[in-house]
């Protein structure tokens, strides 16, 4: 399965000049863990709220501060075309727990996270039961 059919499509956004409480009321608003930064459609980097309460709120940063500050730079990406043990792998050498997906030239395609992908093994794993007990 190729993880074009696993990915969440709608990915929320922010600019690299915006605040870091701009970020975390977008969160916030869209009940979202990360935020994609674009330059033009490609990711330039990732904002998480795990990000937010290390880099800003743990070190006494101002909620001022520019999300490009504090921003996870050139991000893990994974193709749209990779397959699920390529994606399974991207998660455990990188040690992340979202993956921005791209297409071939590197457009911004979707996210998946680690969740995402638990809940795809929790839904096959109990088809495989109920096919096992008939």
């Amino acid at each position: 399965m190729p993880v074009k059919d696993l990915i969440q499509r709608k990915v929320v956004t922010i600019e690299p000049e915006d605040s870091v409480m701009l970020a975390a009321q977008r969160m916030k608003d869209k009940m979202v863990g990360s935020l994609v930064i674009l330059d033009g459609d490609k990711p330039a980097g990732i904002i998480t709220d795990r990000d937010i309460a290390i880099r800003v709120v743990g070190t006494g940063k101002d909620p001022k501060t520019l999300v490009k500050e504090v921003m996870t730079k050139d991000p893990i990406t994974i193709r749209e075309d990779a397959s699920f043990f390529e994606l399974t792998k991207a998660f455990r050498d990188a040690a992340v727990r979202r993956l921005i997906v791209v297409d071939k030239n590197g457009k911004l395609i979707g996210l998946i996270s680690i969740d995402d992908v638990l809940e795809l093994l929790t839904t096959e794993f109990a088809n495989l039961i109920a096919a096992i007990r008939g």
